[in-house]
């Protein structure tokens, strides 16, 4: 299977890098292309890397008496006003993914030159339609969560070529906070040697839906998306999960916290600074004359002027001991190696 990183657009993804986040447009639009370019135009301020757009025909997606084919056909968008919107889209600076639900829409997308796609999870079992996103050689993020393991890795290798990432995520919106499985990220991790995403369906009017990004970033994903709106009170067509750009703003700064506070393996410099601060020094437990011989009764260990050079530590105590003071030592004065003979 493969391994390592891989790039979506200008942004590397994987080990080592930044979370990537993606701000999901769902039908926030309402079925209008001038709004989804507004939406475009929010992404960015409010700390987007990316934007996901979904797109459909509602006569390729549904039969005719679909009892939803109302509601998709009034978030529908036609397809020149689409290149519009990508267009502006990609100009952004964003990376601009797509997810396809049916073969116009991927052919659009792809004519556009998106910078990826994502398999909806109700497509792991077009064989077809994965191996047509395999061809146009673009990462594709495959919706695996509650996807049985066979149909995965039959995905994985009808893509071919195409770098892959895992997205997990409930598919249903508002998802429980016990649905998320966050465990399973690292665990996806393991067994595939792929980038894993997160896609956040938790409630939009929570606080969860601030840390949840977060912790998913915690737990080893690689990506997280997250839908937004820009007027959580119009209640149209957006998802339930989708937050406001002031709230997505915050649970970006959020994640971004996370990620620091996990740090390296190497001690951070900030800790490092407060730990030399608060470390003992070898100080002089009273005035020792110059040319005396150092015992360990006349040393103390204590905190120093952090102004000053640092002393010796007290794990250095044998190079002290049995010396001679080369000049006078004042009472707590900080033993260095130059005050020795």
């Amino acid at each position: 299977m493969r391994a390592g990183g891989l790039a979506i657009g200008s942004r590397m993804l994987g080990e080592g890098q930044p979370c990537l986040v993606l701000a999901e447009v769902g039908g926030a639009h309402d079925g209008s292309s001038e709004a989804a370019q507004r939406l475009v135009e929010a992404a960015f301020p409010m700390g987007a890397d990316g934007i996901l757009f979904q797109i459909f025909r509602s006569e390729e997606l549904v039969v005719r008496r679909h009892p939803e084919r109302s509601e998709l056909e009034a978030v529908e968008i036609a397809p020149e006003h689409w290149r519009r919107v990508l267009a502006a889209a990609r100009a952004s600076g964003l990376c601009v993914l797509v997810e396809p639900l049916d073969r116009p829409a991927l052919d659009l997308a792809a004519e556009a030159n998106v910078d990826g796609f994502v398999v909806h999870t109700t497509d792991m079992e077009n064989p077809e339609f994965i191996r047509a996103m395999g061809r146009a050689s673009r990462p594709v993020l495959l919706s695996a969560h509650g996807v049985r393991e066979e149909l995965v890795r039959e995905a994985l290798d009808l893509l071919g070529d195409a770098p892959a990432v895992l997205l997990h995520g409930f598919p249903a919106s508002p998802a429980p906070p016990e649905e998320l499985r966050l465990r399973d990220l690292l665990a996806w991790k393991e067994r595939y040697r792929l980038p894993v995403g997160f896609r956040d369906q938790t409630d939009g009017a929570g606080a969860f839906a601030l840390v949840a990004p977060a912790l998913a970033a915690a737990h080893g994903a690689d990506l997280v998306v997250k839908p937004f709106t820009l007027d959580r009170a119009r209640r149209a067509h957006e998802s339930r999960a989708a937050v406001s750009p002031e709230d997505f703003h915050r649970m970006v700064e959020l994640l971004r916290q996370a990620e620091r506070a996990g740090g390296e393996t190497v001690e951070g410099e900030g800790a490092g600074r407060t730990r030399r601060g608060l470390a003992r020094s070898i100080v002089a437990g009273g005035l020792i004359p110059r040319g005396e011989v150092l015992t360990a009764a006349m040393l103390a260990f204590k905190r120093a002027d952090s102004r000053l050079p640092p002393g010796l530590s007290p794990r250095e105590t044998h190079r002290v001991i049995g010396r001679r003071a080369r000049r006078p030592i004042q009472a707590d004065e900080t033993i260095r190696e130059d005050m020795l003979e």
